[in-house]
């Protein structure tokens, strides 16, 4: 039987912030309705009802010096190790992430360079044949980088390929609505090889579609809930 070249994930990493924030954290927050007007009830409650319906208990952030690019690469890292590859064999490094390098004290999106040119300078990775590009993509951006990279391995383009997912939606979120609580810091990362095989194996299927004509607007950016600041950030 002839082999089919397949996409197989050989390595994975992650980096999971060390800076823990955790429901009860929230108890000083003033929050506010869509249409400004702040919540009469109190945190206590919102925060328990929160609970009830995600069961989040705590998320992590960054701290203060770390941007997305940094925690990407970490993740990247381990992934490496993981598959035991020489990390300039890779032909694609590929991140999927929405914000880019939001910093701390100023909370501009920050895209250009792209976060892969980033990364693949973080892991000093000297091979120009290394392509980075990134894939701002919204929730799902890492699931479109791994079809992506399936694509390039089957087509013969590329044997290596490092995706990575990583986000610092704490600077990005406004602290001033409730459903900030949802959200987290964090990166993920997987080695993905070409492998022949004469039975189906690894990345076997996939099926992509995007509701923009109804939903494309659940998400957005815009002023805080907080009209007497008109600011987005914590």
């Amino acid at each position: 039987m002839a082999k089919s070249i397949y996409s197989v994930i050989t390595g994975t990493g992650n980096y999971i912030p060390t800076r823990r924030i955790k429901n009860e954290d929230f108890l000083s927050y003033e929050f506010y309705e869509k249409d400004g007007i702040k919540l009469t009830k109190d945190n206590k409650d919102v925060i328990l009802k929160f609970q009830e319906i995600t069961t989040i208990a705590e998320r992590r952030y960054v701290t203060k010096d770390q941007v997305t690019s940094d925690i990407a690469s970490f993740s990247a890292k381990a992934a490496i190790e993981s598959a035991g590859i020489d990390k300039e064999e890779l032909d694609y490094v590929i991140v999927a992430h929405n914000f880019g390098d939001v910093t701390d004290e100023n909370k501009q999106l920050d895209i250009v360079p792209s976060l892969a040119a980033r990364v693949k300078q973080k892991l000093k990775i000297i091979n120009p044949y290394a392509v980075a590009y990134d894939v701002p993509f919204g929730c799902p951006g890492w699931l479109q980088a791994m079809i992506q990279a399936d694509y390039f391995i089957k087509s013969g383009d590329a044997k290596k390929v490092l995706v990575i997912g990583a986000d610092v939606l704490s600077r990005v979120c406004d602290p001033h609505d409730r459903d900030s609580m949802i959200y987290a810091d964090g990166a993920g990362a997987v080695i993905l090889e070409a492998k022949e095989s004469e039975t189906p194996t690894g990345i076997l299927a996939h099926k992509t579609r995007s509701d923009t004509y109804e939903y494309a607007n659940m998400l957005f950016m815009g002023k805080s809930y907080n009209n007497t600041n008109g600011c987005v950030g914590n």
